[in-house]
């Protein structure tokens, strides 16, 4: 799935989002916000994950837990994009949740006949309104979510709701193997939006009691017209400390790219600090992520 901006995107997505009668921005949501160097459809990092809907269930010793993240790309991209989410466990085994996410262009130069610019800058940006819950029983969590995501590309301004629903499933067959599968941005209206299909599997290469584990796996992403990403990863945790990292592939228009993602973490006293990066493609510099959330007994 590509991370990358052309410097001619306003003008592409804007005669491709009238061409193919989409809303525009979609593509800023094929950065990673909210994650790590982590799969998608496993991470539970972000309170309110936009990613899986069933990631975001509390176990029974917490009540509340609110988070933001936040993604920068270098200035020659320019994109940005923020979120807050919160999640309430209403009963046991459920969780309600709700977020906000938007992502944003800047210095897009406006001109007309002549590669002269025009005084202003185009404006290009989406938000993403999300409200779910998610369910735990056993060894199995399942979640729904309802979504609305606006645009707006220069004049143009449009809508479009999606549903999108997850499971995790921590034990696959009486065996250690944790197993993952969700979609996002899942709309009604298909032709106004992407969808995007994605799983993930791991298990563990080493587990002594709390104090330090090791897991190792592989994902798949596929978005409707877009294109494919194959993601192979591990993670680390030993006592409150965490890292992840992976190397992706990704192909796009038919052009394939390779990326290095590393992250790091700390959990201390019901805070979760964690901080990533991503290695750019198409002569872009990397990305960084930064990601803070707190729980609440």
């Amino acid at each position: 799935m590509s991370r990358f901006i052309f410097a001619a995107l306003a003008s592409f997505c804007f005669i491709g989002a009238a061409a193919a009668q989409q809303v525009p921005g979609r593509d800023l949501f094929d950065f990673p916000l909210g994650l790590l160097a982590e799969p998608a459809a496993l991470s539970s990092r972000m309170a309110a994950s936009i990613w899986n809907p069933a990631a975001a269930s509390l176990d029974s010793a917490s009540r509340l837990r609110a988070g933001f993240a936040g993604l920068a790309t270098p200035q020659d991209q320019g994109v940005r994009l923020e979120m807050f989410g919160t999640e309430y466990r209403v009963a046991h085994g459920l969780t309600t949740n709700v977020s906000f996410a938007q992502a944003s262009v800047t210095d897009i130069i406006r001109t007309e006949t002549d590669p002269q610019s025009t005084p202003g800058e185009i404006p290009y940006q989406t938000t993403l309104i999300s409200a779910g819950a998610a369910a735990h029983r056993a060894s199995a969590t399942v979640g729904l979510a309802a979504r609305y995501r606006s645009a707006s590309l220069d004049a143009e301004h449009a809508g479009v709701f999606a549903l999108d629903a997850g499971a995790i499933i921590d034990r696959v067959a009486r065996t250690p193997v944790r197993f993952a599968a969700s979609t996002f941005l899942l709309s009604p209206s298909r032709h106004k939006e992407a969808a995007t299909f994605m799983a993930a599997a791991d298990l563990p290469l080493v587990h002594r009691d709390t104090t330090l584990s090791v897991r190792g796996g592989y994902a798949i992403m596929r978005t409707e017209g877009r294109g494919s990403e194959d993601y192979l990863f591990g993670s680390t945790r030993y006592r409150q400390f965490d890292a992840s990292a992976g190397v992706s592939q990704s192909r796009v228009f038919g052009t394939t790219s390779r990326r290095l993602r590393l992250g790091v973490g700390l959990r201390y006293a019901g805070y979760d600090l964690a901080l990533a990066r991503e290695d750019g493609a198409a002569g872009f510099g990397a990305s960084y992520q930064f990601v803070l959330t707190r729980t609440f007994k």
